[in-house]
């Protein structure tokens, strides 16, 4: 398992390809952590705007037979995806399913391409709440 710092790969100038993250990594994050830093990014959706990836993870929910307003995501379900495969990948982003690193919360965090102006690379934790 490798514990990945959300706001150091956003910064990271040598970016070979389209993402950073491997989906098939085990990663895991420390959600204290990284709470004031996503409360920034999404802030930043109310005054730049939402990046097109976001769409990615709305038609993945939907295709999944979630609610898009409110996801009611499972650990159980995600957890089959966790260091497998991305829970989707496109042209915008793929998402990629953590694990925090003090317990067995997962969390489903976005990657943007470098085709998202002003989030290119960005990593957005899209469940803040974790999974239930």
């Amino acid at each position: 398992m490798r514990k990945i710092k959300l706001n150091e790969i956003i910064d990271n100038k040598n970016v070979i390809g389209e993402y950073n993250l491997l989906p098939t990594e085990k990663y895991v994050i420390n959600i204290e952590e990284k709470w004031d830093f996503q409360m920034a990014v999404m802030t930043s959706f109310q005054t730049v705007g939402v990046p097109p990836a976001l769409k990615n993870y709305h038609a993945w929910l939907f295709e999944n037979g979630f609610k898009v307003n409110e996801p009611n995501l499972s650990n159980e379900f995600v957890a089959q995806y966790y260091g497998v495969k991305p829970l989707w990948k496109t042209n915008f982003s793929q998402g990629i399913v953590v694990r925090e690193e003090h317990d067995n919360d997962y969390y489903i965090i976005m990657e943007c391409s470098n085709k998202n102006i002003g989030y290119k690379h960005a990593v957005v934790i899209l469940t803040l709440g974790g999974c239930m």
